[in-house]
Protein backbone atom coordinates (compact mmCIF):
# COMPACT_ATOMS: atom_id res chain seq x y z
CA UNK A 1 0.00 0.00 0.00
CA UNK A 2 1.16 3.52 -0.73
CA UNK A 3 1.53 5.70 2.37
CA UNK A 4 -1.10 8.00 3.82
CA UNK A 5 0.01 11.62 3.56
CA UNK A 6 -0.48 13.41 6.90
CA UNK A 7 -0.32 17.19 6.59
CA UNK A 8 0.91 18.88 9.78
CA UNK A 9 0.38 22.65 9.98
CA UNK A 10 1.81 23.61 13.39
CA UNK A 11 4.80 22.28 15.33
CA UNK A 12 2.65 21.50 18.36
CA UNK A 13 -0.18 19.75 16.46
CA UNK A 14 1.25 16.43 15.35
CA UNK A 15 -0.69 13.32 14.36
CA UNK A 16 -0.83 11.86 17.87
CA UNK A 17 -3.07 8.81 18.13
CA UNK A 18 -3.62 8.75 14.36
CA UNK A 19 0.06 7.87 13.89
CA UNK A 20 -0.20 5.22 16.62
CA UNK A 21 -3.24 3.69 14.95
CA UNK A 22 -1.71 3.60 11.47
CA UNK A 23 1.49 2.04 12.82
CA UNK A 24 -0.50 -0.60 14.72
CA UNK A 25 -2.29 -1.55 11.49
CA UNK A 26 0.97 -1.59 9.48
CA UNK A 27 -0.35 1.24 7.28
CA UNK A 28 2.59 3.35 6.06
CA UNK A 29 2.39 7.12 6.39
CA UNK A 30 4.41 10.22 5.63
CA UNK A 31 4.09 13.43 7.66
CA UNK A 32 4.42 16.51 5.45
CA UNK A 33 5.41 19.51 7.58
CA UNK A 34 3.83 22.72 6.31
CA UNK A 35 5.21 24.42 9.43
CA UNK A 36 8.73 23.58 8.23
CA UNK A 37 8.16 24.88 4.72
CA UNK A 38 7.77 21.49 3.04
CA UNK A 39 5.96 21.68 -0.29
CA UNK A 40 2.75 19.86 -1.15
CA UNK A 41 2.89 17.40 -4.05
CA UNK A 42 1.11 18.30 -7.27
CA UNK A 43 -0.89 15.06 -7.17
CA UNK A 44 -1.73 12.28 -4.74
CA UNK A 45 -0.83 9.45 -7.10
CA UNK A 46 1.86 8.22 -4.68
CA UNK A 47 -0.51 8.19 -1.67
CA UNK A 48 -3.36 6.00 -0.46
CA UNK A 49 -5.11 8.69 1.60
CA UNK A 50 -4.90 12.28 2.83
CA UNK A 51 -5.08 13.22 6.53
CA UNK A 52 -4.94 16.79 7.83
CA UNK A 53 -4.29 17.84 11.40
CA UNK A 54 -5.17 20.99 13.34
CA UNK A 55 -3.39 24.33 13.29
CA UNK A 56 -3.31 27.78 14.79
CA UNK A 57 -4.20 29.51 11.52
CA UNK A 58 -7.59 29.91 9.81
CA UNK A 59 -8.70 28.19 6.62
CA UNK A 60 -9.57 31.74 5.46
CA UNK A 61 -6.06 33.14 5.93
CA UNK A 62 -4.12 34.42 2.93
CA UNK A 63 -1.37 31.79 3.08
CA UNK A 64 0.43 30.55 -0.05
CA UNK A 65 -0.12 26.85 0.67
CA UNK A 66 -3.90 27.02 1.22
CA UNK A 67 -5.05 27.30 -2.45
CA UNK A 68 -2.91 24.34 -3.62
CA UNK A 69 -4.04 22.29 -0.63
CA UNK A 70 -7.70 23.03 -1.42
CA UNK A 71 -7.01 21.89 -5.00
CA UNK A 72 -5.36 18.72 -3.70
CA UNK A 73 -8.37 17.99 -1.47
CA UNK A 74 -10.74 18.40 -4.42
CA UNK A 75 -8.50 16.14 -6.48
CA UNK A 76 -8.61 13.48 -3.74
CA UNK A 77 -12.39 13.59 -3.53
CA UNK A 78 -12.75 13.41 -7.32
CA UNK A 79 -10.43 10.39 -7.45
CA UNK A 80 -11.94 8.57 -4.47
CA UNK A 81 -8.82 8.94 -2.30
CA UNK A 82 -10.04 9.06 1.34
CA UNK A 83 -9.60 12.34 3.20
CA UNK A 84 -9.84 12.90 6.95
CA UNK A 85 -9.62 16.32 8.60
CA UNK A 86 -9.11 17.19 12.27
CA UNK A 87 -10.25 20.69 13.36
CA UNK A 88 -8.43 22.96 10.85
CA UNK A 89 -8.25 19.93 8.56
CA UNK A 90 -12.01 19.46 8.82
CA UNK A 91 -12.51 23.14 8.03
CA UNK A 92 -10.23 22.92 4.98
CA UNK A 93 -12.11 19.86 3.67
CA UNK A 94 -15.43 21.67 4.15
CA UNK A 95 -14.14 24.81 2.41
CA UNK A 96 -12.67 22.85 -0.50
CA UNK A 97 -16.01 21.14 -1.07
CA UNK A 98 -18.21 24.24 -1.00
CA UNK A 99 -18.75 24.87 2.71
CA UNK A 100 -17.94 28.06 4.63
CA UNK A 101 -15.60 28.62 7.56
CA UNK A 102 -16.76 31.33 9.97
CA UNK A 103 -16.23 32.47 13.55
CA UNK A 104 -18.09 30.28 16.00
CA UNK A 105 -20.55 31.98 18.31
CA UNK A 106 -19.12 29.87 21.13
CA UNK A 107 -15.48 28.87 21.33
CA UNK A 108 -14.74 25.45 22.79
CA UNK A 109 -11.56 24.57 24.69
CA UNK A 110 -11.45 21.37 26.70
CA UNK A 111 -13.74 18.38 27.04
CA UNK A 112 -17.34 18.55 25.83
CA UNK A 113 -20.11 16.06 25.12
CA UNK A 114 -20.47 14.99 21.52
CA UNK A 115 -23.99 14.06 20.43
CA UNK A 116 -24.26 11.76 17.37
CA UNK A 117 -27.16 12.47 15.05
CA UNK A 118 -29.82 9.89 14.31
CA UNK A 119 -28.57 8.94 10.84
CA UNK A 120 -27.10 5.61 9.67
CA UNK A 121 -23.76 7.20 8.82
CA UNK A 122 -23.29 8.34 12.43
CA UNK A 123 -23.66 4.82 13.79
CA UNK A 124 -21.41 3.39 11.10
CA UNK A 125 -18.58 5.91 11.41
CA UNK A 126 -18.76 6.78 15.12
CA UNK A 127 -20.10 3.54 16.58
CA UNK A 128 -23.38 3.13 18.41
CA UNK A 129 -23.14 5.77 21.15
CA UNK A 130 -25.60 8.18 22.71
CA UNK A 131 -22.74 10.58 23.47
CA UNK A 132 -18.99 10.80 22.97
CA UNK A 133 -16.12 12.58 24.76
CA UNK A 134 -14.77 15.32 22.48
CA UNK A 135 -11.59 17.31 22.93
CA UNK A 136 -11.83 20.84 21.54
CA UNK A 137 -9.64 23.85 20.91
CA UNK A 138 -11.30 26.09 18.35
CA UNK A 139 -12.71 29.55 17.69
CA UNK A 140 -14.14 28.95 14.22
CA UNK A 141 -16.53 26.44 12.71
CA UNK A 142 -17.55 25.08 9.30
CA UNK A 143 -20.83 24.64 7.50
CA UNK A 144 -21.70 21.17 6.25
CA UNK A 145 -20.60 21.08 2.59
CA UNK A 146 -22.99 20.06 -0.20
CA UNK A 147 -23.59 16.29 -0.52
CA UNK A 148 -22.12 15.66 2.93
CA UNK A 149 -24.06 14.05 5.79
CA UNK A 150 -23.99 15.77 9.18
CA UNK A 151 -23.25 13.13 11.86
CA UNK A 152 -22.15 14.85 15.10
CA UNK A 153 -22.89 17.98 17.13
CA UNK A 154 -22.21 19.44 20.56
CA UNK A 155 -24.37 21.64 22.75
CA UNK A 156 -22.64 24.87 21.72
CA UNK A 157 -21.33 24.01 18.24
CA UNK A 158 -23.78 22.33 15.88
CA UNK A 159 -21.35 21.10 13.23
CA UNK A 160 -18.83 18.73 14.78
CA UNK A 161 -18.47 16.13 12.01
CA UNK A 162 -19.70 15.16 8.56
CA UNK A 163 -19.16 12.32 6.08
CA UNK A 164 -18.81 12.87 2.33
CA UNK A 165 -19.31 10.17 -0.31
CA UNK A 166 -18.98 7.50 2.41
CA UNK A 167 -15.18 7.89 2.12
CA UNK A 168 -14.21 11.24 3.60
CA UNK A 169 -14.79 12.62 7.09
CA UNK A 170 -14.22 16.04 8.64
CA UNK A 171 -14.17 16.88 12.35
CA UNK A 172 -14.29 20.17 14.24
CA UNK A 173 -13.00 18.36 17.31
CA UNK A 174 -9.61 16.73 17.88
CA UNK A 175 -10.01 12.95 17.90
CA UNK A 176 -6.23 12.46 17.55
CA UNK A 177 -5.35 13.55 21.09
CA UNK A 178 -3.12 11.64 23.45
CA UNK A 179 -1.91 12.50 26.94
CA UNK A 180 1.23 14.26 25.68
CA UNK A 181 -0.64 16.51 23.25
CA UNK A 182 -3.23 17.59 25.83
CA UNK A 183 -0.58 18.40 28.42
CA UNK A 184 1.54 20.22 25.86
CA UNK A 185 -1.29 22.43 24.62
CA UNK A 186 -2.30 23.42 28.14
CA UNK A 187 1.30 24.44 28.80
CA UNK A 188 1.77 26.29 25.51
CA UNK A 189 -1.40 28.40 25.62
CA UNK A 190 -2.42 28.99 29.27
CA UNK A 191 -3.65 32.49 28.42
CA UNK A 192 -6.46 30.98 26.31
CA UNK A 193 -7.83 28.86 29.15
CA UNK A 194 -10.38 29.83 31.77
CA UNK A 195 -8.60 32.11 34.20
CA UNK A 196 -5.97 33.08 31.63
CA UNK A 197 -5.22 36.65 30.59
CA UNK A 198 -7.03 36.35 27.25
CA UNK A 199 -9.92 34.15 28.38
CA UNK A 200 -13.42 35.50 27.72
CA UNK A 201 -15.83 35.04 30.65
CA UNK A 202 -18.74 35.15 28.17
CA UNK A 203 -17.53 31.83 26.70
CA UNK A 204 -18.91 29.04 28.91
CA UNK A 205 -17.19 26.23 26.99
CA UNK A 206 -13.63 27.32 27.77
CA UNK A 207 -12.18 25.23 30.59
CA UNK A 208 -9.26 25.70 32.97
CA UNK A 209 -6.13 23.56 32.83
CA UNK A 210 -7.27 21.76 35.99
CA UNK A 211 -10.62 20.89 34.40
CA UNK A 212 -8.94 19.64 31.23
CA UNK A 213 -6.32 17.52 33.02
CA UNK A 214 -8.61 15.94 35.63
CA UNK A 215 -8.96 12.15 35.06
CA UNK A 216 -6.96 12.65 31.86
CA UNK A 217 -5.95 9.01 31.40
CA UNK A 218 -9.55 7.84 31.61
CA UNK A 219 -10.72 10.50 29.15
CA UNK A 220 -7.92 9.76 26.69
CA UNK A 221 -8.67 6.04 26.83
CA UNK A 222 -12.33 6.67 25.98
CA UNK A 223 -11.39 9.10 23.20
CA UNK A 224 -8.85 6.69 21.69
CA UNK A 225 -11.42 3.89 21.71
CA UNK A 226 -13.94 5.67 19.54
CA UNK A 227 -11.24 7.40 17.46
CA UNK A 228 -9.92 3.93 16.67
CA UNK A 229 -13.37 3.01 15.38
CA UNK A 230 -13.36 6.09 13.13
CA UNK A 231 -9.85 5.41 11.83
CA UNK A 232 -10.70 1.77 11.17
CA UNK A 233 -13.76 2.76 9.15
CA UNK A 234 -11.84 5.45 7.27
CA UNK A 235 -8.89 3.17 6.50
CA UNK A 236 -11.17 0.66 4.77
CA UNK A 237 -11.30 3.04 1.81
CA UNK A 238 -7.54 3.57 1.45
CA UNK A 239 -6.26 3.05 -2.06
CA UNK A 240 -4.29 -0.13 -2.53
CA UNK A 241 -1.29 0.06 -4.86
Amino acid sequence: MNPVMIVQFSASEGPGYLADFLASQHIPFHVLRIDKGEVLPATLEAYSGLAMMGGTMSANDDLPWIPPLLDLIRQAVAQGIPVIGHCLGGQLLAKAMGGAVTDSHFSEIGWVRGLPLDVPQAAEWLGCHTELPLFQWHYQTFSIPPRAVHILRSEHCANQAYVLDDLHIGFQCHIEMNRELVQSWCGLSPEELKGGSEADPAQPMIQSADEILTTLDKRIAALNTWAGHVYTRWSRGLKRA
